[in-house]
């Protein structure tokens, strides 16, 4: 995997370079360039590339400057130490969106979301038919996956890990992320949205009003007419009930 790295700041650069190389020995850092003026050079000659790390402030402006000027088609991992350019960042071709003090942790899963996403085999145009696209849309939908989601509290933004989700919910015309150690946050997304980002594996979309985490049930009870009736920590603000049409599938699910 071809990788560049733009940033000013030595330190933060060597930190990003020894990370990557930790996480996967193969990739190759062709350049580390450090303003916006280096970057433009490097881009309008750079032959193919993988993925881009970039941080947006950079000394001689905000690296959005450099995506006004060349044309990058490699996907891009923005780091910064603000939150507000988090919604610009993801109107060009960026797959994350870390904050500063960039942690290995937090590395890994931007790459590993690169690789599901775009280090796939690519067929020849010519062996599709209708039922291979299809499938392949299905594969998509059960392989790709968000792994962390934006969230406010108030005026502050922040991103919740997949893991640490414990169900999504919709109350008075707004979707909220309950996670795990019982907090309530705003999320700007409907649940239909949500529904086609999420593990298949680890979330179920129960009913209008709830996406559950498998590893947040706690009890599943036999209800009226076919229903299930399922109990979640932390609890839920209403009774969560499985319609007769989608008890069987919940029940697969659970057996999966």
């Amino acid at each position: 995997m071809k990788v560049v790295i733009i940033e000013d700041e030595e330190i933060a650069t060597r930190h990003l370079k020894t990370m990557l190389k930790e996480i996967d020995p193969d990739i190759e850092i062709v350049a580390a360039l450090d303003s916006i003026e280096s970057s433009i050079h490097f881009f309008s000659k750079a032959s193919l590339l993988d993925l881009v790390l970039v941080d947006i402030e950079l000394g001689d402006g905000q690296s959005f400057d450099i995506f006004t000027k060349v044309n990058v088609e490699a996907p891009i991992i923005f780091t910064t130490a603000y939150q507000e350019h988090v919604l610009k960042a993801f109107k060009l071709n960026s797959i994350d969106y870390l904050l500063k003090p960039v942690n290995k942790e937090e590395l890994t899963s931007a790459i590993l979301k690169y690789k599901k996403i775009h280090a796939r085999p690519k067929q020849p145009f010519h062996e599709y038919d209708l039922s291979s696209i299809s499938k392949g849309k299905a594969e998509a939908r059960e392989g790709i996956f968000k792994t962390r989601y934006l969230a406010k509290n108030g005026t502050r933004l922040i991103s919740i890990a997949q893991q640490d989700i414990a169900y999504f919910y919709t109350k008075d015309r707004l979707q909220y992320i309950k996670t795990k150690g019982n907090d309530d946050y705003v999320i700007d997304k409907r649940l239909d949205e949500i529904e086609t980002e999420i593990d298949a594996q680890v979330f179920f979309r129960a009913n209008r009003q709830f996406i559950i985490n498998y590893e947040n049930i706690e009890k599943v009870h036999t209800w009226f007419s076919g229903k299930l009736k399922v109990q979640v920590k932390p609890l839920s603000y209403e009774e969560i009930i499985v319609g007769r049409l989608k008890a069987n599938d919940f029940k697969k699910w659970l057996g999966d």
